[in-house]
């Protein structure tokens, strides 16, 4: 794995933003493992993380810059930026006090503080602070693994935080800069394309924008409707993914684009909402009923999201 130096020069992230962009990407771990070198057998380390491809590898300089610690590495197609050392966790930890985690995911970040003060006594020297440790692992993001579940058999998963359900109706400024950030890790910005027999050309053409995710935030994602003025909700129970959708092309047009020029998004999908915009301006003035504008609008699809 290479170690890539940090070199952008972009201005600094709205802090709101970061948050949401950590409540789409980012995670809390708490590692252990085996080591004979240490007393009780065991190593721990806490880990702040975002993993993104490496097209989005500017995204993670731009993290990096925000918090001002970590590294950033890249191997193949994936790119990393990670908050190891405990004097460098104090940023991570101080940012979260101070622009909230809106998803489930800020249960897992108190646990995670819990698990730093821990390490931070030197608890975790001990086999009562060790256990205590293991116990907050457990109730952290899919539970122990199977080594530990093993390994530490009787141990009792400590209480996971409840956390109250937010709503983003208020729609201020700083909800939208989170949104932009959630957007730029969750959004999807689609040019749908379809045969049909009752256009001229065979083919139609929708814009559609959705946000997905675990049904465990799916009070988020519904509020998501009172922040953009439109769109809708539903939940595939058999797969747990809960869905916000906006497929109505004047509310991509009147709601969905003027939010996200105002409140840019960050990384591929940036590109993404441009190309998803020259193609609303091709739709709007009808040119996808002409052959030279479908295959405008085919050319663009073609680049975009996954084929980027």
């Amino acid at each position: 794995m290479n170690k890539t130096k940090y070199t952008t020069n972009t201005n600094n992230l709205n802090p709101y933003f970061v948050t949401g962009f950590c409540d789409a990407e980012a995670s809390f771990t708490i590692s252990i493992s085996k080591n004979p070198r240490y007393t009780l057998g065991w190593t721990v380390k806490i880990v702040f993380s975002i993993h993104l491809h490496s097209k989005d590898l500017d995204s993670l300089y731009l993290i990096q810059r925000f918090f001002g610690v970590g590294s950033v590495t890249v191997h193949g197609d994936s790119a990393m930026f990670q908050v190891v050392n405990l004097s460098d966790l104090v940023s991570v930890i101080e940012h979260f006090n101070n622009y909230r985690l809106n998803t489930q995911k800020y249960a897992d970040f108190l646990l995670f503080k819990k698990a730093y003060d821990l390490i931070n006594n030197k608890e975790h020297l001990t086999e009562i602070g060790l256990r205590k440790l293991i116990s907050i692992r457990a109730s952290m993001n899919k539970g122990l693994p199977e080594r530990l579940e093993v390994a530490f058999s009787n141990i009792t998963p400590m209480t996971r935080p409840q956390i109250l359900k937010t709503n983003l109706e208020s729609n201020t400024p700083d909800i939208k800069h989170w949104m932009a950030g959630f957007v730029s890790g969750e959004g999807c910005f689609f040019i749908k394309t379809s045969k049909s027999k009752t256009h001229k050309l065979g083919m139609s053409v929708t814009l559609n924008f959705f946000v997905t995710q675990n049904i465990r935030d799916a009070y988020l994602l519904k509020s998501f409707i009172q922040v953009f003025g439109c769109g809708s909700f539903s939940i595939v129970e058999k797969s747990g993914i809960g869905t916000f959708a906006v497929l109505n092309f004047s509310h991509i047009v009147d709601n969905i684009i003027p939010f996200f020029k105002e409140y840019p998004i960050l990384g591929a999908k940036a590109r993404d909402f441009q190309d998803f915009k020259e193609a609303s301006v091709l739709i709007k003035d009808k040119a996808h009923l002409t052959k030279e504008g479908l295959d405008k609008i085919i050319l663009i699809k073609s680049r975009m999201n996954f084929k980027r």
